[in-house]
């Protein structure tokens, strides 16, 4: 599917009633990180954005946010670090005009296999549950690892799904199928990632997650049942492009 035709169809899933009703005008189209406590799907999301910014070094310039979405968590990014350029990257421009309108200071479209930007000249790229639908991961990890600089880091979250047909498999292409914990540890080191670390966090984000949709589309028990069990795992990860020789994984 070519790029404007895959961004169309994504536009029209986020604005899809239930779908806004589920996320009122927060900026977000995330599942989110339910720490204890959390009954908010907002909350989870802030959450989320959190998780994955922990990994990005304080004092970091240049911070790409690839699949940006609506903007509310690249606006997140830019308040936590003030200091940084923080660029929202997607292939939709209504995605990218809304994020704008959030406050996102460099909306850039831009597809996640042809990062448009220099090498060697980023400090962290993020990357908070858009690789799912990427032509294809491995691409993306090996521009990422271009444009990172030296002891620049990849953080990450993602969704290993096992079955593309309950949520649409022009949503999720063949190509880019990983389904297990240490399959997508392997191709981040073989895209030359060091310090890598996958964690499963299934059971604080997807299943949550899952639990809050039934709020919005009751009545179609059998449907979400089938989308819930559709995911293998959902995963953190983390890694960087080495400044010297020598590799360090783990894998949860």
């Amino acid at each position: 599917m070519d790029p404007g035709t895959f961004a169309a169809r994504y536009d029209a899933v986020i604005s899809e009633p239930r779908m806004r009703r589920l996320y009122g005008a927060s900026g977000y189209f995330n599942v989110g990180y339910w720490a204890e406590g959390t009954t908010d799907l907002v909350a989870a999301c802030d959450r989320l954005v959190d998780e994955v910014a922990a990994a990005v070094p304080p004092d970091a310039a240049v911070i790409i946010d690839v699949g940006c979405g609506l903007g509310a968590g690249t606006r997140r990014l830019a308040d936590r670090f003030p200091r940084a350029l923080v660029v929202g990257a997607n292939l939709s421009h209504w995605q990218l005009t809304a994020a704008r309108e959030r406050g996102v200071e460099q909306p850039v479209v831009m597809d996640a296999a042809w990062l448009a930007v220099g090498s060697g000249t980023a400090d962290a790229v993020l990357a908070i549950e858009s690789a799912q639908h990427f032509d294809t991961r491995e691409a993306f990890f090996a521009e990422t690892h271009r444009v990172l600089r030296p002891g620049g880091v990849l953080a990450l979250a993602d969704m290993l799904f096992e079955n593309a047909d309950p949520i649409g498999p022009w949503m999720l292409p063949h190509d880019n199928r990983v389904t297990t914990v240490a399959g997508y540890a392997r191709a981040l080191e073989d895209a030359g990632f060091t310090e890598v670390e996958v964690r499963d966090v299934t059971d604080v984000t997807w299943r949550p997650y899952c639990a809050a949709m039934r709020s919005v589309f009751g009545g179609h028990e059998d449907a979400l049942r089938a989308i819930e069990q559709s995911l293998a795992r959902y995963v953190l990860a983390f890694a960087k492009r080495a400044i010297r020789s020598g590799v360090s994984g783990s894998y949860q």
